[in-house]
């Protein structure tokens, strides 16, 4: 197949739903597949045309600060992407068009050059108001839907009431490969988060939860590593905590060794679709601890006995902390999510994905 990928953001920028397309999109080029995406030009130093992992990269709509200093999108940039993607896909042919979720007025666009169109749903806002209309807008728009677990496949059904039939889960995966290399050794009481350093993932409750930490278990450390508009803010509220360590962005070995020294991973974020970081943290042997948030896919993990999920304050997610250091508890969590972590891999995924494209494409051609 020939296979557009339409994503805002890709490689260099890595987030989760950036990793998502690098991984599965590679995948795909070595089953033989032409991947193409298409994606903003977000700095003028990144190459408009050049190929990552067998894909080709086209990026244009040339947008700096296309995410705001406050995790806002640029709405000329959105409203640039958009219209030259439409644009852009009019003037070629793909076998199969997959779209991420979001600012989905590029899916909207596009739906009109794009045929399969198949859109993707990391996540399913509850609000604003405006979300909600342009989810249900978008869910209406399009025919073929994939969901990154079943906890956003049963919120697409239930919440913006789209067919069960014309959705897939497909999840996200781990490269297990990466892992057990045992080039590190555990640190007891080392607590991490990854992730997006944005409003919405609360690491700010994590630092003040740790000030609870230390004041009983004196050997804790924090390290927070990862990217975003709360980096600043992050550092000045972590600024003088003794073994708080705030890393900013690592590369993927780097990380790796640090979860696999670490010994509890902790997600504070209020709303996740599926949550990629707390799979690999799972990988490299951590039980996790997240809240209890409606919109947080990762607190229906804890089902699996590899993690707990607790009220969203600092005392909560410190008690919790201040639990695992109880190393009998530790052990079996540590095991569950060994076990529940070996399920997912990113061979899988993209294996399951292109089962989809071609239901997909069988389903058009009839």
């Amino acid at each position: 197949m020939r296979i557009a990928l339409l994503t805002e953001l890709f490689y260099p920028h890595m987030a989760g739903t950036e990793r998502r397309f690098l991984e599965i999109g590679k995948r795909l080029v070595k089953k033989g597949h032409d991947v193409h995406v298409f994606t903003v030009r977000y700095d003028k130093n990144l190459s408009r045309e050049e190929i990552v992992e067998g894909i080709s990269v086209h990026r244009y709509g040339d947008t700096e600060k296309y995410i705001s200093t406050k995790g806002f999108r640029s709405l000329d940039g959105v409203l640039k992407y958009s219209f030259l993607t439409f644009v852009r896909l009019l003037k070629q042919d793909f076998d199969m068009y997959y779209s991420n979720q979001w600012p989905i007025l590029h899916s909207i666009c596009a739906k009109q050059a794009a045929s399969p169109l198949i859109q993707e749903w990391c996540e399913v806002w509850t609000k604003p108001s405006q979300a909600i209309v342009l989810q249900k807008l978008l869910g209406r728009f399009c025919d073929h839907h994939v969901a990154v677990s079943e906890f956003t496949k049963q919120r697409l059904v239930n919440l913006l009431e789209i067919e069960p039939k014309k959705v897939a889960a497909v999840p996200n995966g781990v490269d297990r490969s990466k892992f057990s290399r045992g080039s590190s050794k555990r640190v007891y009481g080392r607590i991490i988060y990854v992730g997006r350093l944005a409003p919405h993932k609360h690491v700010e409750l994590l630092v003040d939860a740790f000030r609870i930490v230390k004041e009983k278990a004196p050997e804790a450390e924090l390290h927070i590593v990862g990217l975003g508009p709360c980096l600043s803010s992050i550092k000045n509220k972590a600024y003088g905590l003794k073994d708080c360590f705030i890393h900013g962005f690592l590369h993927d070995d780097q990380v790796i060794d640090l979860l696999e020294s670490s010994w509890l991973f902790v997600l504070p974020s209020e709303r996740e679709g599926s949550g990629i970081a707390v799979l690999e943290g799972m990988a490299a042997g951590l039980p996790f601890v997240t809240v209890d948030c409606p919109d947080n896919a990762s607190k229906e993990l804890t089902r699996f006995k590899c993690g707990v999920a607790v009220h969203p304050d600092a005392g909560s997610v410190a008690s919790a902390i201040l639990r695992f250091l109880d190393e009998d508890l530790w052990k079996g969590m540590s095991c569950n999510a060994l076990t529940f972590a070996h399920k997912y891999d990113w061979d899988d995924a993209a294996t399951q994905m292109e089962d989809v494209m071609f239901k997909v494409l069988d389903s058009a051609e009839k």
